[in-house]
């Protein structure tokens, strides 16, 4: 029986154990108006909880993590050259995102921080998680910030960032089982950091955070594309409502210079791919124009969708508390603020977009904004369960974190447990486990100078862990593509079939090698 400790880093239950007490410390910091030092815990109670959750499944998730992973594996070689399939002597198709050679399906920058994280810390399902481990922490943080600039509360930014760090939706990205994973992850944080920019804008009125706007939405937008410019939603608005005070040039040129940073940080990307992958880049940008007008992937839904979704966002018993604490800011005039209205608006504009312009409708889009859900989730907590001077004592918010955290934790064990045999119904939990312990030590069961694997069930992990070799499954190969590689008199290798038997006409090159390992 193999050691799978040896080859896998196991989750460990300290992490789990060490974040949960970091948290007790922090509320202890809290009481006593430590605020410094329990921010400083809260963010490791942030760090080691993303930790635990990066390594619960020692394995690629089929949707969309694999494709995400084989891509930056490829750009640890050539980050300017974004490729699934880095050969392109066989078929492919530029126009399947699952299928292609030049992979412009999403924008580079969380490809880039994940073959990063593979530079340091080796090849590996865990290194393309760390750089979601580092930016979910980060965000806790952000959150409190703007809970705090909004409401000028510490006990409801505290709050917020509680329900930051131990919300169950965005905590299951950080393990890849929510497409699109660090993809979603990346640009829900620059988003977020963006809108946390403004808030700061909004108190100190300085250039120098109006170029931060611009900096962070740029991020965005070569992540995810043109939703990146949240930000500027609800500013815009803002300074028109303002239209006549004194401030008002000063708030435009900040404004339009925000915007030019913004360009100048995404658009470069955009130039060098319609120069160098012209075919692909026109594809792309027509199929995201498609998302608004067309349910693509079959990803329909009613206008209703996302608000049905709310209990995935919120939590299933507390996602009530969302429009409690929206209609609380609204009405109580001590939140009667530009910069809490402001937030009010980046909220609806997102839902109404995502629910009523958008016709493709995918559950994570609405991800960018769930962190400013927890603060208006706060303000109810802190009007409708608590009180300021019962704020003052540890038991109660102690044991409502508790209570939260025990039902995520359960919602946890049951998706990642490895006797779920539908594990995000893709095959069970061991099967997957034990068939990346196959990939990742192939060159151990086959000759050195194998350059195609044929019959693999999971192509995309065979070349994530082998970046030297082309794998395919049994149906993408004819006998045109046979005839190249006995031109370049490749040494052939296939897998035992699992459902898949190889074609015929595949017994007929001269030297096949039958991989012995069987894939489940």
């Amino acid at each position: 029986m193999p050691d799978y400790n040896s080859i896998f880093p196991l989750p460990n239950t300290w992490l789990l154990l060490l974040s949960f007490g970091l948290c007790i410390i922090s509320l202890v910091l809290f009481q006593k108006q430590k605020y410094s030092w329990a921010l400083i815990s809260l963010f490791f109670t942030a760090f080691f909880l993303r930790l635990f959750m990066a390594h619960l499944d020692p394995f690629l998730h089929e949707w969309d993590e694999r494709f995400h992973a084989l891509v930056a594996r490829n750009m640890m070689h050539d980050p300017f050259k974004p490729m699934l399939r880095a050969s392109d002597w066989a078929r492919y198709d530029y126009r399947q995102w699952s299928r292609n050679h030049i992979w412009l399906h999403k924008q580079p920058l969380f490809l880039w921080q994940m073959a990063l994280s593979m530079k340091i810390f080796g090849v590996s399902a865990f290194a393309i998680r760390y750089p979601g481990v580092l930016m979910g922490s980060i965000g806790v943080i952000m959150i409190y910030r703007i809970a705090l600039l909004m409401t000028a509360n510490r006990s409801i930014a505290f709050l917020a960032a509680l329900l930051t760090c131990f919300s169950y939706y965005p905590l299951e990205f950080m393990s890849g089982l929510f497409g699109m994973d660090m993809n979603d992850t990346a640009f829900s944080f620059y988003v977020v950091a963006s809108l946390w920019a403004f808030a700061e804008y909004s108190v100190k009125k300085t250039l120098k955070f109006a170029v931060l706007i611009g900096f962070l939405s740029g991020c965005a937008i070569l992540i995810k594309w043109l939703p990146g410019l949240l930000v500027f939603s609800g500013w815009g608005i803002s300074i028109l409502l303002n239209i006549k005070k004194e401030n008002f040039k000063t708030n435009v040129i900040h404004y339009l210079t925000a915007l030019v940073v913004c360009v100048v940080v995404f658009m470069p990307w955009q130039i060098y791919i319609l120069h160098r992958f012209p075919l692909e880049a026109h594809f792309e940008y027509e199929y995201n124009i498609r998302r608004l007008h067309e349910a693509v992937d079959g990803r329909s839904g009613t206008w209703l969708f996302y608000i049905n979704n709310f209990d995935l966002y919120f939590g299933q018993y507390l996602f009530w508390l969302l429009p409690a604490g929206l209609l609380l800011m609204l009405f109580l005039k001590r939140y009667h603020t530009r910069l809490s209205l402001v937030f009010a608006l980046y909220f609806i504009i997102a839902l109404a977009f995502f629910s009523l312009i958008s016709r493709t409708m995918v559950t994570g889009y609405f991800l960018l904004v769930t962190p400013v859900g927890y603060i208006f989730m706060a303000i109810a907590i802190y009007h409708l369960i608590c009180h300021e001077k019962v704020l003052r004592y540890l038991y109660i918010p102690a044991a409502l974190l508790i209570s939260f955290f025990i039902l995520n934790l359960g919602e946890i064990t049951n998706q990642h447990d490895p006797g779920n045999i539908n594990h995000n119904n893709g095959g069970d939990w061991t099967s997957k486990r034990d068939n990346t312990l196959i990939y990742s030590n192939l060159r151990k069961y086959m000759p050195a100078t194998v350059k195609v694997i044929f019959n693999a069930k999971d192509y995309e992990d065979v070349m994530f862990y082998n970046n030297d070799i082309d794998a395919f499954y049994s149906y993408d190969i004819n006998i045109s593509d046979l005839d190249k590689i006995k031109k370049q008199h490749f040494l052939i290798a296939a897998f035992n079939a699992h459902n898949e038997p190889l074609p015929d006409f595949i017994w007929s090159y001269d030297s096949i090698f039958i991989i012995k390992q069987e894939i489940k």
